[in-house]
């Protein structure tokens, strides 16, 4: 029966064969295939030092073999050493073994020989590769199995490049300045395989072990294949398992391994619609610029290579390591198998998934979803059939209905693979349900993403004195600065956000890119709806724009980036098959500034029609009900009449006018144009359409958020007008029930208890239009419900929503 290392290292190997395998080759991979004489001293080492002390006719002999390559050094110069290492570094012909490890689909091959083993082996099994020297330039692609020869490689040595290249003697170890420029790579690809195969290494050369020593989950991929042996050498046993696991089954047990494996059928990618398969970016070589730290503040413009680089160095040179990172891989060391990262917008959670991507996506395969279609849960399915360990990123996981989202979790719960979610801490209040469903998880944990700490408000200053706009609007010196973060914005990245992206200078920058090109009118309405997105906190597929706009909006924006010329326009990018823009705050700035309100109506209304004349996906639908909200609209657009003009375009549509929930919106739109007997006619319609909905369908309309709806406009009508007496009190009587109604429904919200808050605080103001005793009675009403609220405030979640309650009954007092 097959112990639980080597069905791991099969599965492994299984998995890899699509990709993210690396073959890492020490001297005892083609020892016996080497032009020396036979000797039963085994190792390459052993017998170049014979051979060395040969030479030098050394009594008594030396014992270093690094000392021995020296002193001939000395005595027959780099020619000498050249010709003598080629003669004896010569494989004349590779074994069958060989050939059938080379078969296997190697992501890259690395080795410290000197020998032209591996590309034989390699041609004998008809595979194309690239050899490369450790002279050569490490950034090099190839399409072809990349052959590394961290040493030096004999055929490629020459009188000019031997000393440099040929690693051998104690001097040559003292400065292995080629092997360090080649080591970076290394580890990049190490930290990002699914498998690592050491042969014929024996973990013993210290400046390898400096570079994989600390790889983040590299021991449960890597794999030590040994000479077999009847027993183990301890020493060789214990280094090997301080970074992976040992094998004794020599490189014809692997050969064997790989040529069964090879005889059946390749695992297949699933076919994916909703996720991405994550690729993790090559590091940066260079330190970020300030432009390119610009262009992440000010355009949301990831360079990933910058992001892998900080990740890869453990530094924050770019952007800002959060500590929920380590946070979240402590959880995933331990039980947790699903997270929720919870933070505010712009508070960095795309970027602290993606790095958390990286770091993981080593041991790995990761996945991102990109638009949640009809069939996600069959593709979550697939996805772990193929790969059980899989980490599925989910970003604004509340827009997913709770019952599929609750699904895709339930996979999850107690196995293999990692489900990391994330959800602004906002759009927890329409979805407590949802959060109730992952609470139940015994494997599920909430992470939210608090303020800043000392150390990374301090990182944030540094990467701010990056950026002119925050050296224009605050001439601070380091300490001042970390203050005003600290203070003034409340060691909040959002906060700080909004300072930097609302300030003159942001929005001249805007306005500087906006004049690079003159753009047509279908390209203004591309922007802005890209931008109208963005506020809404996304960002949209390619797809979900085209049908939205009812254009290829992919190649708008293709078209913009190609009459640029090298440049590329940063205020919306495509990216793959997502079209990505500034953050959401500087997306405000920019509709709000750049764009007048009738051309932002002119251009989202007719959306808003496309979108209700189709069967839509989830994303789709919330795309659709946000688009709808007057209070997304206000921010943006403050002219009252073109805020009308928006309600009364979108009343067109049937499937528009028939929704209780549009009606609710362009009522409060009216609240806040002072509009009351309006407003109150629009609410009635809400009403009205709810009776329709549940004639036409059968099904009961939850009218919460009409009800509280009704209950706050009580309130304002009674301040705006001059209701008083027996009418006064019938309003205070309907919305003490209606907030009371709503209190002891399942599930409850904050907004009940702010609507308590506002009823309080409206009888404080107009209390004294009605009789001693209908004064008394709604005192009496109101202390019982504000007794209850307090009570029944411990259901609210923990979070933003119970937050938010307590607040509101904090005000109440």
């Amino acid at each position: 029966m097959e112990d639980n290392s080597t069905v791991e290292f099969q599965k492994r190997l299984n998995m890899a064969r699509n990709g993210g395998a690396v073959l890492f080759c020490g001297a005892g991979f083609s020892a016996d295939c080497l032009n020396f004489k036979p000797d039963e001293t085994l190792g390459t080492g052993a017998q170049l030092l014979d051979l060395f002390n040969s030479e030098l006719r050394q009594e008594p002999p030396y014992k270093d073999l690094r000392n021995a390559a020296d002193a001939l050094q000395e005595q027959i110069a780099d020619n000498g050493m050249m010709k003598l290492l080629k003669d004896r570094f010569a494989v004349s012909n590779v074994t069958a073994d060989m050939t059938d490890l080379l078969s296997y689909p190697w992501q890259a091959a690395y080795t410290t020989n000197y020998d032209d083993a591996l590309e034989l082996a390699a041609k004998a099994a008809h595979k194309p590769v690239e050899a490369l020297n450790n002279t050569d330039d490490p950034e090099t692609a190839t399409p072809n199995l990349p052959i590394i020869h961290l040493h030096g490689y004999v055929q490629k040595w020459d009188i000019h490049n031997i000393q440099d290249s040929c690693v051998l003697g104690a001097d040559s170890y003292s400065r292995l300045t080629y092997v360090n420029k080649w080591l970076d790579r290394f580890r990049r690809d190490i930290d990002q395989a699914q498998i690592v195969v050491f042969v014929g290494f024996n973990a013993g050369d210290f400046h390898l072990n400096q570079a994989i020593n600390d790889l983040t989950g590299l021991r449960e991929k890597a794999f030590f294949i040994n000479r077999p042996t009847a027993e183990a050498d301890p020493d060789v046993t214990a280094a090997q398992k301080k970074l992976g696991t040992p094998f004794f089954n020599g490189r014809a047990g692997l050969a064997d391994t790989i040529r069964r494996l090879l005889a059946e059928d390749a695992p297949k990618e699933p076919r994916l619609a909703s996720f991405t398969k994550y690729t993790p970016e090559e590091p940066s070589a260079a330190v970020p610029t300030q432009v390119q730290i610009e262009d992440l503040f000010l355009y949301g413009k990831v360079d990933h290579s910058q992001l892998a680089r900080d990740a890869s160095n453990d530094i924050s040179e770019y952007h800002i390591q959060r500590g929920a990172i380590q946070g979240t891989l402590a959880a995933i060391a331990g039980d947790t198998r699903i997270i929720l990262l919870e933070g505010y917008p712009c508070d960095g959670k795309t970027l602290l998934t993606t790095d958390l991507a990286y770091r993981l996506s080593g041991a790995r395969p990761v996945y991102r979803m990109r638009q949640a279609y009809e069939n996600v849960l069959n593709e979550v399915a697939d996805i772990l059939h193929h790969a059980p360990n899989a980490v599925l990123i989910i970003e604004n996981c509340f827009d997913l209905q709770a019952d599929r989202l609750a699904s895709i979790a339930r996979q999850f719960d107690a196995q293999e693979g990692i489900l990391i979610l994330t959800s602004r801490s906002v759009a927890v209040d329409a979805s407590p349900v949802g959060l109730a469903s992952l609470e139940r998880f015994g494997s599920f944990r909430k992470m939210p993403l608090v303020r800043l700490d000392e150390h990374e408000a301090s990182t944030l200053s540094d990467l701010a004195d990056q950026i002119a706009g925050w050296r224009d609007f605050r001439a601070l010196d380091a300490g001042a600065r970390l203050r005003f973060i600290q203070s003034s914005c409340q060691a909040s990245l959002p906060h700080f956000l909004m300072r930097l992206l609302r300030s003159d200078y942001v929005t001249d920058r805007y306005r500087e890119e906006f004049n690079k090109i003159s753009l047509s009118r279908t390209e203004r309405a591309a922007i802005i709806t890209a931008l109208y997105v963005s506020h809404i906190g996304e960002n949209a597929p390619v797809s979900f724009l085209s049908n939205a706009m009812e254009t290829d909006y992919g190649s708008i924006i293709d078209g913009l980036n190609a009459r640029i010329g090298t440049d590329t326009f940063r205020i919306v990018r495509r990216t793959g098959d997502m079209i990505q823009t500034v953050p959401s705050i500087g997306a405000q700035n920019i509709l709000q500034n750049l764009f007048s309100d009738a051309e932002v109506v002119d251009v989202i209304s007719p959306i808003l029609k496309s979108l209700a004349a189709i069967y839509r996906t989830p994303f789709e639908q919330r795309m659709f009900t946000q688009l709808m909200r007057f209070s997304i609209l206000s921010d943006l657009v403050t002219n009252s009449n073109e805020i009308d003009r928006f309600f009364e375009q979108n009343k067109q549509a049937p499937q528009i006018r028939r929704m209780p929930l549009f009606w609710m919106q362009w009522h409060m739109a009216k609240c806040a144009a002072g509009e009351i007997l309006v407003a109150e006619k629009l609410l009635d319609q809400g009403y009205r359409e709810a009776n329709e909905f549940e004639y036409r369908t059968g099904i009961t309309f939850d009218r919460r958020q009409l009800d509280d709806r009704r209950a706050k406009f009580l309130m304002l009508r009674g301040e705006k007008t001059n209701r008083a007496g027996v009418d006064l009190f019938r309003d205070f009587k309907t919305a003490i029930e209606l907030t009371a109604k709503t209190l002891r429904q399942d599930n409850p919200q904050y907004y009940p208890f702010e609507t308590l808050a506002d009823v309080v605080r409206s009888f404080g103001v107009l209390g004294y239009r009605m009789d001693e005793g209908h004064i008394e009675v709604i005192q009496k009403w109101l202390d019982e419900l504000t007794t209850y609220a307090r009570k029944r405030v411990g259901v609210v979640p923990l979070g933003y929503q119970r937050d938010k309650a307590q607040s509101a009954l904090d005000k109440v007092g």
